[in-house]
Parts: C-alpha cells; structure tokens; sequence
C-alpha cells in the first residue's frame, strides 16, 4: 500500500509542476524514431574550504586581545544565500581553548564572519546559532580554484586580561564552521 501511495504522489507532483515522462517507442520501418525524456533533480549544494589554521602569540608587552583569522572559500550552487553555524570544544559547544595541565585552564574566545573576504564587516557568531543571510559565495568551482579564490573571513579574539591571568602553557581549541543553503 505504501508503494502505491509514493508513486502516486510522485505521479502527481510530476503532474503539477508539466514533467510528466512520456517515453514513445518508434514504428516499424526503414527508419524508427524513438523519445524519452531526461530528469536530473539537483538540490541545494554548499561546501567551506581553504581554511588555515590559526596560530596566536601573546605578547604579555602589549595591550590589547589576542586576534588571529583565516579566509575561507565558501561554495553554492546557484545564487542563493547561505548560513554560517559555528561551535567549539568547550563545554556546551563553547567557543574555548584549554591547557593540557593537570587540571585544565579554560579560556573563552569570541568569533566573528564577514562574507566577503576583507575582514572588515566582522558579524559576531554566537555557538550554535546560525548566522544567515550570507552572501558571495564561489558559484563557479566548489574549491575556489576558479572564480576568485577566498570569499570569506572568520576572526578570533582572545580576551588579552584572560591571557595575563592564565598560568603558562599552550592553550588549543577546535573551531567548527558548518555552512548551510538557505
């Protein structure tokens, strides 16, 4: 019965939007002439690519946060917009990087996007919350190596007052990125 029901539905949805099949066969004779039609349904595509690690020095001399970034290239398929969903490693998908002591020191980390690879309209990326209406992707290659390259900009920033009060070590976090089609 759940066969019926699917291909009748997909019957009639061919139906409503005029790609109904209609292969024909050829008469006999000195020549046959035959048709079938071609469908290829294709959905929404993103991919995010071409990201760097990013490497931070603290300079205990200086004044301000901690900033590093990395370009990106970021895919769709046609001309649509996409979302931009970051996490990290920390508890509850907190933006965090942490020491490898005995017990751990956390230290929190903000993250900012720009949709276009200049880094100067920075938006400000909350974990787990999609930040949408993104624009200038690559519709051309899904890697980049053709239409521009980088389209794309995430920034970090380490708070420089949490740094001064961390004890010594190397802190290290993941920072997942997951675009989306919207």
């Amino acid at each position: 019965m759940k066969n019926i029901l699917k291909t009748t539905a997909l019957i009639t949805g061919m139906i409503a939007s005029g790609t109904l099949m209609a292969a024909t066969d050829g008469t006999l004779g000195a020549t046959s002439t035959g048709t079938l039609d071609i469908s290829v349904d294709v959905e929404d595509l993103v991919r995010i690519s071409g990201l760097s690690d990013i490497l931070l020095t603290f300079d205990a001399t200086g004044t301000g946060d901690v900033v590093g970034s990395s370009t990106a290239c970021v895919y769709r398929n046609g001309a649509g917009t996409y979302s931009v969903n970051a996490t990290g490693d920390g508890a509850a998908s907190a933006f965090t990087i942490q020491n490898a002591a005995p017990t751990p020191t956390v230290i929190g980390y903000t993250v900012g996007w720009d949709d276009a690879v200049t880094g100067t309209a920075i938006a400000a990326v909350s974990s787990g919350t999609a930040l949408t209406g993104q624009t200038g992707a690559n519709t051309v290659s899904d890697d980049c190596s053709a239409g521009g390259g980088a389209n794309a900009f995430v920034e970090v920033t380490v708070p420089r007052t949490s740094l001064v009060a961390a004890p010594a070590g190397t802190y290290n976090g993941t920072l997942t990125l997951e675009v989306a089609p919207e």
